[in-house]
């Protein structure tokens, strides 16, 4: 046997990493269509269940999205050193789209009356720093998202130097930093604890990005052990309610957020084992020829992961709350729904595309726009 079938290279997950943030969308975008069920098309309870496990447990593509953004960031701070440069590109990757939708949601709200607060909490909702003052939901992602961009460096150059011990040393201080937040004011871990948790798998997936950069190889019994990590944090998340009732025999619903740090954290591995599992399918599907139609429809999601994470959610309860669609024909709100905001997701990057390259026009570029159009009048 040759050594490429003993072993798996993780630069896989480099390769496979739009196919895997396709899966992440996807799943992200499932578990928020809560009214979907299997109950009004069969009887088979187990089929019922699987489902509503496996749709319950798709917040956990939120995992795998922020190890994969670890990995990348790694990826593009270690070819580019330059601190500017570095936070000018991951900023204007995200912020003008993120602007444009948050604009036209928010703006929509106001309109319709659903926001009663005023000017300066708009500007908080369109700036993405409401969650932190108010821990608003709606686009909390993003929210995250920028701020992690602007601490990677600090974060990469304690990895960098300390390796293992730097990215344990920063995920124990995350965790730490959590439970004192939800030991002092559980005001505000209320708020945070859907970002807070999910900080150390972005930590990792830093730490992972120089051995998938470096094409680690590793032996492929060790995709055994993911797997295995995947089945045993899919029963701790399956069990969250008696697992937080054996610590706390109090624990009610009422209590939920409080203890979801036993949810979130499961979904950390849950998520990098994923990730793994899901580049070593792609890589022997492509090795095999089989699946390109499947891989190349994943991985065109996971181009527009950002922008149909911020549009889906929205459409679909809109939709939803406008037409108040029957439990039976709800599937077809998912896929109008996923049709219509991946339509829109093309159109908002190309506009947004557009504009940037507008804006970044050099000085004779006008001039000789400008030029060209004189020609054409005099013409």
């Amino acid at each position: 046997m040759t050594k490429a079938k003993k072993t798996f290279n993780l630069f896989a997950i480099s390769e496979a990493r739009n196919v895997i943030f396709g899966i992440a969308t996807l799943w992200i975008g499932l578990f928020h269509s809560f009214e979907l069920s299997l109950k009004p098309y069969t009887d088979n309870k187990f089929l019922i269940d699987a489902f509503k496990l496996f749709k319950g447990t798709g917040n956990v593509g939120v995992d795998m999205f922020l190890f994969l953004s670890g990995v990348g960031l790694f990826f593009s701070f270690t070819k580019d050193g330059k601190l500017l440069s570095f936070w000018k590109k991951r900023l204007m990757r995200v912020l003008p789209t993120a602007l444009l939708i948050g604009i036209v949601f928010f703006s929509i709200r106001y309109v319709e009356g659903r926001y009663q607060s005023g000017f300066p909490a708009y500007l908080k909702r369109i700036s993405f720093t409401y969650f932190y003052f108010r821990g608003e939901r709606v686009f909390w992602f993003i929210s995250l998202i920028l701020v992690l961009y602007i601490a990677f460096p600090i974060f990469y150059k304690i990895i960098e130097r300390f390796r293992l011990g730097g990215m344990l040393g920063l995920v124990a201080l995350v965790v730490a930093f959590t439970f004192t937040v939800r030991a002092i004011s559980p005001y505000y871990y209320d708020f945070w604890e859907i970002g807070l948790c999910r900080v150390p798998v972005f930590i990792i997936g830093i730490w992972a990005g120089k051995f998938v950069m470096e094409k680690r190889e590793i032996s492929r019994h060790w995709l055994w052990a993911f797997l295995a990590v995947a089945v045993g944090m899919l029963f701790i998340i399956g069990n969250f309610g008696a697992i937080a009732k054996a610590i706390n025999p109090a624990y009610n619903k009422d209590m939920e957020t409080m203890y979801m740090f036993i949810w979130r954290y499961a979904s950390c591995p849950l998520g990098i084992s994923l990730v793994v599992l899901d580049a070593f399918v792609c890589t022997e599907l492509r090795h095999r020829g089989r699946g390109n139609l499947l891989r190349n429809f994943f991985e065109f999601v996971g181009i527009y992961s950002m922008e149909y994470y911020m549009i889906y959610l929205n459409i679909n309860s809109y939709l939803d709350r406008v037409f108040e669609i029957s439990d039976k024909h709800y599937i077809m709100l998912y896929f109008g729904s996923f049709v219509f905001s991946l339509a829109l997701c093309v159109v908002v990057r190309k506009l947004c595309d557009y504009f940037m390259a507008y804006m970044q026009r050099k000085p004779k570029d006008w001039e000789e726009l400008r030029a060209q159009r004189k020609r054409k009048k005099t013409a």
